[in-house]
Formats: C-alpha cells, structure tokens, sequence
C-alpha cells in the first residue's frame, strides 16, 4: 500500500543503506537510494537509484529529486585508515563531507525529518557503569578513529537541526546482521553472524571466542519498520 511519503537513503548500496531502501519500500515508500555505486539493480518498483558523491555542495542530480520527507543518512566508510593506507584527517573528511552534503540536501528539500545512524562504536568498553550493559545514559569515550568521528558527526547533527524545521534524530546501531551483506572496500568486515552462516554453508565449524561480550543483534530487515515509527512518532 503506498503511503505517498518519499525517503532519501544515503549509502543505499551498501548492506545497511539496502536493506533500508527495501524495508521502506515494503512499508509503501518510496524511495530514493543515494550512493557512489551500486551492486545491483532495485529490485522493488519503488526504489529509485542515484549514483553521486555527496559533496558541501548538493550534485545535481539530486537537486531534481524534489521533495522528501525523510533523509536517512546511513553512507559511512567503517574500514579503518590504516587498512585504507590514509591518515585519520582524511578518514575524517571522507565520512564528515558527505554528512555535510546530507544535512545541506535536507535544507533544500525541506525534509521533516534526518535520521543519522551511528553506531555503538562511539563507546569503548570501560564506558558502561558498574559493569552493566551500555546505555544511552553513558559518556561515550570510543577512541578509534571510527568512534571518534562517528561521535563527531552526532554532535553536529544535533547541533544543526535545533530550528524545528527539520527533526534530527541519532540513531545508535548494534551489531547487525541479515541477508545480502556482503564485503565491500568501505565494510571490509562482515558480521559475526554473517561469518557464521558462510562456515556453516561450507561446512566448517562456527568459531566463538570464549571472552566474547556479550552483544545485542538488530536484524537489518527491520530497521525499517523501527525508523518509521521514530520519525512518525517521535519521542521526548
């Protein structure tokens, strides 16, 4: 059933960007992906693909896209800088430009809502009081350079959408997994489950370190679903 709300989705192409763009589709938005290329064509009717770089200066190419309700910015290199052979200033640029880019194209689109995934990298694991499971309620002190620059980009989507013109909202992921992740030069690394599921497939044995923490899984299916009601319902 449509629902005659449009989503923009930026890093669409990748495994958490895709599973969005299809949960929402699903949902009977529609629904515009953004990213620097994709793997696959969509596979809902719904799904629009728009391959450009998300610069401080909003392309073109989505300048004629129109109105959108809701922005999703999801596109993130995770693979860290040493493994890409860059300095942590450039691995910053590489992620903070295209949040700049993101937030400039909700400006122009007069979106009701930005939703910024980050993650719960932002935390390192002396953060969590008294030996209990982490909250929100918890100082983030991550010090990699993928949390501190995560944590940066939630400051500043906070900071930004402080008008009321536009709902910013910082959505902190756990450890996902689901179907079609694959590796990509951006997310090297695929979930545990992920590599689980591969060994089981060529039927090797599942590999669990006995001083692994202990986690909390979000199937990327249903984030979807989850962001929908955040930004229809939004809480205090």
């Amino acid at each position: 059933m449509k629902t005659g709300r449009r989503v923009l989705i930026t890093g669409a192409g990748g495994f958490v960007g895709g599973a969005l763009a299809r949960g929402f589709a699903e949902l009977g938005w529609d629904v515009i992906g953004v990213d620097r290329s994709f793997d696959t064509a969509p596979d809902d009717a719904c799904i629009r693909q728009i391959s450009c770089t998300l610069t401080d200066e909003v392309p073109d190419e989505l300048r004629a896209v129109g109105d959108i309700d809701v922005i999703v910015h999801g596109a993130w290199v995770t693979t860290d800088p040493e493994t890409l052979g860059i300095s942590e200033d450039e691995y910053r640029d590489l992620n903070l430009n295209p949040l700049v880019g993101a937030i400039a194209l909700a400006r122009s689109t007069a979106a009701n809502a930005f939703v910024f995934l980050s993650s719960s990298g932002v935390f390192r694991a002396g953060d969590a009081a008294d030996g209990r499971g982490l909250t929100d309620t918890d100082e983030p002190t991550g010090t990699s350079p993928y949390g501190k620059v995560k944590l940066e980009a939630e400051r500043t989507v906070l900071r930004d959408f402080t008008d009321g013109k536009t709902a910013g909202h910082v959505v902190r992921l756990g450890y996902l997994f689901g179907p079609h992740e694959v590796a990509r030069d951006t997310r090297r690394g695929v979930s545990l489950v992920g590599r689980w599921i591969a060994s089981a497939r060529e039927g090797r044995a599942l590999e669990v370190r006995v001083d692994d923490p202990l986690r909390e899984w979000t199937f990327a299916p249903d984030l979807a679903g989850a962001l929908a009601l955040l930004v229809e319902n939004s809480p205090p």
